[in-house]
């Protein structure tokens, strides 16, 4: 059947699909005549994400989609979307996706599913970019020499973000086109190792945990430009300024972890980036010294030297230990600069900067613990999406003095409130899809939903760091009818049930049991598929934990 558009030549279709995320364009344009077919077939731009998607629209997507026509894919395992990886699949051969340049994979638990994506993958002419992060498996040396085989047969890899090092070290030939390189946990063991196969390294950023030993590295490749380095122990400058002095092309240094005083020596982190770091121009620090009297002025006084503040351009502020006015934390603004805050400022530590520092620009969380008048900063935050509230409010007026409600997501209850008004500030602040009620909050959350008949549409995702009793669970599914997550504990095998059922709009659950529940698994796995909750497999069963991804169509047609 023709249509109007049928006359739009190909070029301009795809200029309009790229605007269209991948639900919308094949909605609008999938089956709409032979002619658009034709052109939709040949788009080979599609970038789909996966992460935190509804079944529904997944099954959909994935019936519909073309392998060909996938250029950049993200799928996630996570509390979500559990099962969703090995569910992508079965819908869709992976082996066919022949125009892929990015592939993500969060949360893979398996590592024989890994090795299988993989296998798929193997030879992949256009693959730029491989992530796989946010993963806890333990992968064996036959299947870590698999592993980096197949990344050597890509012969387009680019940028690569890999769980751990001691994979990587299994390199038997050099990654050459590889120039972005990003290991979650990395050794300097292994890092010496990895070297020697990226010779043409640009960009290193490594997590290097608590547990290893002080490094000696001999060799970095010459065109390392931008190096992040993120260290749980502790860190000697000595160990730093040996690393610097094979690093003559570094144009961006990163640095957060913890040590020694000589890390917030000014004068002697000048002396190193002039003799080492010649072409440096951002450079980063987030040091937490050990205990030390040294004062605020007494650390950032020498980094108010021409060098810095002129040549550099790089500016400094701590955070101040009130108790002994000594500097807790070393921190560059506006990289490191503070992304929570509480409001009124908590006594214990301040931050501090000589020169003018908005430390309020950067925060994304703010915890209210109490709200005396008047009002104690000069404007209110603009950008707090995770708001934690902490006192009694009575007032929707005292809390929009000092925040901009309608910035807020997030909303959190971690300790008992007496009086708050909750309608008011949802009312207030139309944006709040997320609530989180610790433990000790619960009942005064489930007194205030009960107090009015009002129901809270906007709220998607709830997290309950208790266990929930039947009745909650009936008063929760009533005040929060749109409900799509939920997280929370149940004492009961049936209060799983009672979960599953009441929340009519949920997407997915995870399930927390207070008591091991392995007896029942085989009673559990029965009820999601003879109730139509999940009949493809997307669940995770642990002995005190439940995570599902439930069949949303299956579900409305019980």
């Amino acid at each position: 059947m023709a249509c109007t558009l049928d006359s739009f030549p190909m070029e301009v279709l795809h200029m309009i699909f790229d605007y269209l995320s991948p639900m919308d364009l094949l909605q609008a344009f999938d089956s709409m005549s032979s002619y658009i077919d034709t052109i939709l077939h040949s788009y080979s731009h599609i970038r789909l994400s996966c992460k935190a998607m509804n079944k529904s629209t997944f099954y959909f997507i994935c019936e519909r989609i073309h392998p060909e026509q996938l250029q950049c894919l993200t799928l996630s395992d996570d509390e979500h979307t559990p099962g969703q990886i090995k569910l992508f699949m079965s819908l869709v051969p992976l082996i066919h996706c022949m125009n892929l340049e990015l592939i993500n994979m969060i949360h893979i638990d398996n590592v024989n599913m890994l090795c299988l994506i993989l296998s798929h993958l193997e030879d992949h002419p256009r693959i730029r970019s491989l992530i796989v992060s946010d993963c806890c498996i333990e992968i064996s040396k036959n299947n870590s020499r698999y592993i980096t085989k197949v990344f050597t047969s890509l012969s387009s890899l680019k940028y690569l973000t890999f769980m751990n090092s001691a994979t990587l070290a299994t390199l038997q030939q050099p990654l050459l086109k590889l120039t972005h390189f990003k290991i979650l946990s990395c050794s300097w063991t292994d890092l010496k190792i990895i070297f020697q196969w990226v010779p043409n390294l640009v960009s290193l950023h490594i997590i290097v945990p608590f547990s290893q030993t002080s490094y000696m590295i001999d060799y970095i490749p010459l065109n390392l430009s931008s190096l992040v380095l993120e260290l749980q122990r502790w860190t000697l400058f000595s160990e730093v300024e040996n690393l610097l002095s094979l690093t003559k092309s570094l144009k961006r240094f990163i640095l957060e972890t913890n040590g020694e005083l000589a890390l917030l020596d000014a004068k002697r982190w000048e002396k190193l980036i002039k003799t080492n770091l010649p072409q440096l121009t951002e450079f980063a620090l987030n040091i937490t010294p050990e205990e030390n009297n040294l004062t605020g002025d007494d650390v950032l006084t020498p980094f108010q030297n021409p060098f810095w503040t002129n040549e550099k351009h790089f500016q400094m502020a701590c955070l101040i230990s009130s108790e002994t006015q000594s500097c807790a934390k070393l921190f560059s603004v506006p990289h490191f600069a503070p992304s929570d805050a509480w409001y009124p400022p908590i006594d214990n530590f301040i931050n501090y900067s000589i020169t003018p520092c908005a430390f309020d620009g950067n925060c994304k969380k703010l915890r209210v613990h109490n709200l005396p008048a008047p009002v104690l900063i000069l404007s209110p935050y603009k950008h707090i999406r995770t708001l934690s509230v902490e006192c009694n409010i009575d007032n929707i007026d005292q809390l929009m003095q000092i925040i901009s409600l309608s910035s807020i997501r997030h909303l959190i209850f971690p300790s008992v409130i007496q009086s708050f008004a909750l309608y008011d500030i949802l009312l207030a602040a139309p944006n709040i899809r997320q609530v989180t009620v610790h433990y000790r909050a619960l009942a005064q959350f489930i007194g205030w939903l009960s107090k009015d008949q009002n129901r809270c549409e906007q709220i998607r995702e709830l997290y309950v760091q208790c266990a929930l009793t039947g009745n909650d669970i009936d008063l929760l599914s009533k005040r929060l009818p749109k409900l799509e997550y939920i997280s929370s504990h149940v004492k009961e095998r049936d209060d799983i049930f009672h979960i599953l059922n009441e929340f009519h709009e949920l997407k997915s659950a995870t399930i927390h049991f207070n008591n091991m529940l392995k007896k029942t698994w085989t009673t559990i796995v029965e009820y999601l598929q003879e109730n139509n909750i999940c009949t493809d497999g997307t669940y995770c069963l642990q002995p005190y934990l439940l995570c599902v991804w439930i069949d949303e169509e299956n579900k409305e047609m019980k």
